[in-house]
């Protein structure tokens, strides 16, 4: 249960990451319909929380689902969890069967999103797809979790998202936990997820939701 309820790309980045752009297969928007803008780059930010991310999130739900209706995506992440501080992204997973990766990143590149701006940091079997969106005056960056419906990750991410949204002390320790990395001057993107693993790890486990260490875990 929830909490609550473009750029191009070159032919040698869509060998690298074996899924092709299918820019030019990219589908018309509809009237009043999010419009996936280019992606880039930019240093971590802990910002206050946003309670319009959730709207934001449900109509980015509502546009994938028009692209692929047999597929349901979820808001995960911190901006999923009501009171909770972190970089601002609205973090979307997609459960989807193993066989059809490919086909579905094909469908989501024609409709707007681009491939990760670092290659190779989430695979093909697992991609990562983002973009930016408007809504209103506010731009809100998005990553698109394209994760096998097989995988543990796909509990892990609902589970630890359900546990930040009802325990107060872990939004507390993970809120202050992004604050520090941040002024320890860990701002790159990478370094950013890399230094809160093992807390999520942690919690993962004791909440058993991890045996062994898996797929990494965002949010």
């Amino acid at each position: 249960m929830l909490c609550h309820s473009s750029g191009g790309m070159s032919a040698a980045r869509a060998e690298s990451t074996g899924v092709e752009s299918g820019g030019s297969e990219r589908r018309r928007r509809g009237p009043g319909e999010l419009e996936i803008g280019f992606y880039h780059r930019v240093p971590v930010k802990v910002r206050d929380p946003d309670p319009r991310s959730p709207a934001v999130a449900a109509r980015l739900v509502d546009l994938i689902a028009s692209a692929l209706p047999d597929l349901r995506a979820e808001h995960v992440g911190s901006s999923a969890v009501p009171d909770l501080a972190g970089k601002g992204t609205i973090d979307l997973l997609l459960p989807t069967p193993p066989e059809r990766i490919p086909e579905v990143a094909e469908t989501l590149l024609a409709a707007g999103f681009q491939l990760q701006a670092i290659p190779r940091s989430f695979p093909p079997t697992r991609p990562m797809l983002q973009g930016v969106v408007l809504d209103g005056s506010r731009s809100y960056r998005v990553h698109l979790h394209i994760v096998p419906d097989t995988s543990s990750e796909v509990h892990e991410l609902r589970g630890f998202r359900d546990a930040l949204c009802r325990d107060a002390t872990l939004r507390s320790d993970y809120e202050e936990l992004k604050r520090n990395i941040v002024a320890r001057g860990l701002t790159d993107s990478v370094d950013f997820t890399e230094a809160k693993q093992d807390f999520i790890v942690g919690a993962l486990h004791r909440l058993g939701l991890r045996v062994q260490r898996g797929p990494r875990a965002e949010g």
